[in-house]
């Protein structure tokens, strides 16, 4: 078993030193050779990156119970642990016993899982909540990038969700060639079924298939967070939106007067999750905002 955490969470838990920005919840990876080839991740078969990265974030081998203890101590400071598990083989027991270790804390558990059965043992050994990816929304980008069909993903989120309802989680990124119209109708289908959406902005990586591929713009990726978060509340439906013939997203019938819409752009996903500079370096303009105090910074909106 190889134990990884972010470079913040090395921060926030005393391992090393220097300025870090605020977060409430401890990220670990459970590194191995994946079976899996995305086209976007470090992490696939055939990429040719430094393992020691997730997205373009440095990931720092740790000892289990180091990290266990450094948890510990600093009990006020971490709300939550988010566990990262590479596809690799071995990683479902591995991942129970990392659950295990730190279940005095609300864990967190970001997986590929394979069936309703595999989701269950998470949950037996004490997980808060599971995080099931879909990433590419696109059916047919979604087979070539990721591998798979999406509709098996959709099924196993569908029935995850009616046995874990309000536990389950899963991931999407703007940016890999899906239209906004797609995101949007898969988004309401999610929130539908109580599914948390953790929204990303596709990040080109060295050594990836994809690392040529453009990122989206953060005009875009504005509206697609205000799209989530007003469907995730409750707010809009697909008919409140109104699209182009290609599928861009180009107005909207809701009224903005009345809402704290800035909360839309902060990191979305599993409560207290922050995940700083996860899709850009602190030198340029976030996609995802981690802290409230940064909103009132913020410049316009749609």
């Amino acid at each position: 078993m190889v134990l990884r955490a972010s470079y913040g969470t090395l921060g926030m838990l005393g391992k090393i030193f220097g300025k870090f920005p605020k977060q409430r919840t401890a990220y670990f990876m459970l590194d191995g050779k994946c079976v899996f080839d995305c086209a976007f991740c470090t992490h696939a078969r055939s990429a040719r990156s430094d393992r020691k990265y997730l997205s373009r974030i440095v990931w720092k081998e740790i000892d289990p119970i180091e990290a266990k203890e450094r948890l510990k101590s600093n009990e006020k400071s971490v709300k939550r642990v988010c566990l990262q598990v590479v596809s690799y083989k071995g990683y479902v027991s591995d991942t129970i016993e990392m659950i295990r270790l730190f279940s005095f804390k609300p864990v967190s558990v970001s997986v590929r899982a394979l069936s309703l059965e595999e989701v269950r043992e998470y949950f037996k050994a004490g997980a808060d909540m599971v995080g099931i990816s879909i990433d590419v929304a696109s059916p047919k980008l979604h087979e070539r990038i990721r591998g798979g069909k999406l509709k098996d993903v959709l099924n196993l989120l569908e029935s995850s969700s009616k046995e874990f309802p309000g536990r389950i989680a899963t991931h999407l990124i703007v940016g890999m060639g899906e239209s906004d119209k797609e995101l949007i109708e898969l988004m309401e289908w999610l929130a539908e079924k109580s599914i948390t959406i953790a929204l990303f902005a596709f990040t080109p990586l060295k050594g990836t298939k994809m690392e040529n591929h453009p990122r989206p713009s953060l005009e875009r990726y504005r509206k697609i967070q205000l799209a989530r978060w007003l469907l995730q509340n409750g707010l809009a439906k697909v008919s409140d939106f109104e699209f182009d013939d290609l599928g861009n997203l180009i107005s909207t019938s809701v009224d903005f007067k009345s809402l704290d819409y800035k909360k839309a752009f902060l990191t979305s996903g599993c409560p207290d999750c922050t995940r700083p500079y996860y899709n850009e370096s602190p030198a340029r303009k976030l996609y995802n905002i981690h802290d409230e105090s940064l909103l009132k910074d913020l410049e316009g909106s749609l």
